[in-house]
């Protein structure tokens, strides 16, 4: 009888510790589990925040280059009202010249 308890003191710490070594794998392996999901994750913001700088950046020179045609236009507009305004005064300034080069005279 006691042989018998005995064997069965022993079968239960057989059992006891393959249910540790099984528990021990499953936990090792879960762990591995969560850190590959947790790198993946990682990647995967990483890269949508290279994406949402690239696309900052993209945004950012497209309104540049809008600001920039819009600085040309007003420059190229200011400059053909110099132009105009310039030309206007040609008239009086030939006009100014010659009478001063009269009084000169």
């Amino acid at each position: 009888m006691e042989a018998e308890i005995l064997s069965e003191i022993r079968n239960s710490e057989r059992k006891a510790d393959e249910i540790l070594e099984n528990a021990k794998r499953q936990k090792e392996a879960i762990l591995q589990e969560a850190v590959a999901n947790s790198s993946k994750l990682l990647a995967a913001n990483t890269d949508e925040l290279r994406k949402l700088q690239e696309k900052k950046i993209m945004d950012f020179r497209e309104k540049a280059r809008l600001l920039k045609e819009e600085k040309l236009a007003e420059g190229r507009n200011a400059a053909k009202q110099i132009a105009a305004k310039a030309e206007k005064n040609i008239a009086k300034a030939v006009e100014f010249a010659l009478k001063r080069f009269e009084e000169m005279i």
